[in-house]
């Protein structure tokens, strides 16, 4: 079943950026500006939620790697949980730039991870004193906060769900260095012309919001 005009209003997706702050290259997908505020069109963004719905369904289907990335603090806990259900990998903290254009490295780093939480679980840790012990363990704690949600990826995603395109703009370079599949949720400040196909053009700046997208989105 399509999602509504009436549900992206309802759950205030049309709400775009400051329209001080509003890029140009988004204005097709404007309906108009409210009190300084643009207002994006609700019909396109139903639209680009049934595009989305279906690529990442189709996706799946092929059994495809599909990796969710989501820098927003307010989202965190909520991206780890829905990715999870819905069997898709998922990074939810700020990740330093190059993990697409240089993934070698970042496959190295979930190995560490995953090694060291083997380790903590052998004889050879509990023989280490408790100062080491504390050491090894607060180290593991860091890295798993960051990799955890990536603990089973093997190689490149061969879809990349991305919220909020404009606050990770690196990413959205990385995207075009590499060529992988996308859906890109951005508001009306995203910079870049992109696949229709692959945008959805929302409310960035409401955990109602977002919340509402992909849950819709993953379903």
């Amino acid at each position: 079943m399509s999602v509504t005009t009436d549900a992206v209003i309802k759950n205030h997706l049309h709400i775009g950026a400051l329209t001080k702050e509003s890029n140009p290259k988004t204005r097709k997908f404007w309906l108009g500006a409210d009190n300084g505020i643009t207002i994006i069109n609700p019909e396109l963004v139903t639209e680009q939620l049934d595009n989305a719905k279906k690529k990442v369904a189709e996706a799946k289907k092929a059994g495809k790697q599909i990796l969710v990335v989501c820098e927003k603090t307010m989202y965190s806990e909520e991206l780890a949980t829905l990715s999870s259900k819905a069997g898709f990998h998922y990074l939810n903290q700020k990740l330093p730039a190059g993990f697409l254009t240089n993934f070698n490295t970042l496959i190295q780093r979930i190995d560490s991870m995953n090694e060291k939480k083997k380790f903590v679980k052998s004889d050879s840790y509990t023989r280490l004193t408790k100062k080491e012990q504390v050491m090894i363990k607060r180290d593991l704690a860091k890295v798993e906060r960051i990799y955890e949600g990536v603990k089973w990826l093997k190689k490149k995603p061969d879809l990349v769900i991305l919220v909020d395109g404009n606050l990770t703009k690196w990413l959205v370079a990385e995207l075009e260095i590499t060529g992988i599949d996308n859906v890109i949720l951005a508001s009306t400040d995203f910079n870049k012309w992109w696949n229709e196909n692959s945008l959805v053009m929302m409310n960035m700046q409401s955990y109602q919001a977002v919340d509402f997208a992909l849950h819709y989105i993953f379903s």
